[in-house]
């Protein structure tokens, strides 16, 4: 059985936009804290007009793929070769990742006294969603200089828990096209919604930031209880496309079992 709770949520600022280019595509490199060890961890971003691309490797292997026109984020396990879909219906719906209305078709097959245990779980993940603070970002006046790039300190946090930190970017090297920004905005968005319903963590966390406010990440850290989980920071800038073959499912990859039965 796979866990949602091992997929965690974000980097964190869009850049203004510039004029059109094939494509951006950042790599990172940095270390992801496994237990009471370090496991060395790289990331590669990729955004264009209407779809973009995570690869992250670390304590584990996983994917996302977005692609605005099909209205759909694959949330992918290479460790396990298995995915989930964030879908446009489903956020609408309030129920991002459709984990909850799985789970609910999966209930009314199960006999009386074990579908009682099973609402009552499903209403705690629900009840503890509704009840975590939403986050935010802290700009600070910090500047520091990292991979050549001049960049400001930005805070994401959840009340008084910091959750992620990175550091943001003006350089022209990060503008966006119109569509290009179209795009991660709308993915940003897809992210969001995802974090509302689910333990957020470390990967995806990587790969948010405040969209409000031009500065591209080149340093991105995550924080659990205080305690710094991921750093990854820059280490390339890429105009060249990526083969489309990228940005598609990989075959024989199923469903993520919940827990409660396969998704279908």
């Amino acid at each position: 059985m796979r866990s949602l709770m091992l997929f965690p949520v974000a980097l964190c600022a869009t850049a203004a936009p510039a004029p059109t280019s094939a494509q951006l595509t950042t790599t990172y490199t940095g270390t992801q804290r496994d237990g009471d060890k370090d496991v060395p961890a790289s990331a590669e971003f990729t955004i264009q007009n209407g779809r973009a691309l995570m690869v992250m490797k670390g304590s584990r292997a996983m994917r996302m793929i977005f692609d605005a026109r099909a209205g759909v984020l694959h949330i992918i396990s290479d460790d396990d070769k298995s995915f989930f879909d964030i879908t446009r219906a489903n956020a609408a719906a309030g129920d991002p990742s459709g984990m909850m209305g799985e789970m609910q078709k999966q209930m009314e097959k199960m006999p009386k006294e074990q579908r009682a245990m099973a609402e009552g779980m499903m209403k705690g993940m629900m009840g503890s969603a509704a009840t975590q603070p939403p986050l935010t970002y802290v700009w600070s006046k910090e500047t520091r200089e990292i991979a050549g790039y001049q960049c400001t300190l930005v805070a994401g946090m959840r009340g008084d828990n910091k959750v992620t930190e990175y550091c943001g970017s003006t350089s022209n090297d990060f503008k966006m096209s119109d569509a290009e920004r179209a795009t991660m905005l709308d993915m940003q968005g897809y992210l969001r919604n995802f974090g509302i319903s689910v333990q957020s963590g470390d990967e995806t966390r990587a790969f948010q930031w405040d969209t409000s406010v031009d500065g591209y990440p080149v340093l991105t850290r995550c924080y659990r209880n205080g305690t710094m989980t991921l750093e990854l920071q820059l280490v390339s800038v890429s105009r060249k496309p990526l083969p489309d073959e990228m940005f598609e499912m990989p075959r024989g990859y199923k469903p993520m079992d919940f827990g409660m039965g396969k998704r279908r």
